[in-house]
């Protein structure tokens, strides 16, 4: 995803012109799986800490906003931090890397940890990938493993938005063409 979709679309946007984004200030947000792109920047807060599993993507960061990070397994967030200690947490571009069931627990880590906002999002639908596209060898991380519906979220108190993206025109798969136009699910689950 090209870092301009993420400024002008950033999630803080999308769901602010939608009159869904928390009223109350945001001041810590917890970005989960962050990877080089670090998207909680385009976010109004105070601190922003990212958790990535993988190292070589957390030496890549590029931000002018401070920030801190943690490399560790996302699916240990519960053993990390403790319920309500985040305003926002941020699953942007996780959730189809994990087996579905992997998913679901970190959904529900994510609202334990979450005092005011969840945000995701995900493509809809299986959009396949095993390649590391930003080419730093993160091939295992970077695997879609499950595809979502916009029910599913509903059906777990998030608000769904749908839109069209067109993802950069890359090889993603060593085997199958991908078609770069996609829709993505943002969704939104308010605690406030």
């Amino acid at each position: 995803m090209p870092k301009k979709d993420w400024k002008d679309n950033s999630v803080e946007q999308i769901f602010t012109k939608e009159n869904l984004y928390p009223k109350t200030k945001i001041k810590t947000v917890l970005d989960v799986a962050c990877g080089l792109s670090f998207k909680s920047q385009y976010i109004d807060a105070e601190i922003r800490l990212g958790v990535d599993i993988y190292r070589p993507y957390l030496e890549k960061i590029e931000t002018d906003n401070p920030y801190a990070v943690i490399n560790a397994d996302v699916m240990q967030l519960s053993s990390l931090f403790l319920p309500r200690s985040f305003d926002l947490v941020l699953l942007l571009d996780i959730l189809e890397h994990l087996e579905k069931e992997d998913a679901l627990q970190l959904l529900d880590m994510a609202e334990n940890i979450a005092s005011k906002a969840v945000i995701l999002e995900t493509p809809k639908g299986y959009v396949p990938q095993n390649i590391d596209i930003w080419g730093h060898g993160g091939h295992s991380y970077q695997t879609h493993r499950c595809g979502w519906e916009p029910h599913e979220f509903i059906d777990r108190g998030y608000n769904v938005l749908l839109r069209d993206y067109k993802m950069c025109d890359v090889k993603r798969h060593t085997e199958i063409d991908v078609d770069p136009n996609i829709i993505f699910i943002d969704a939104i689950k308010c605690f406030d």
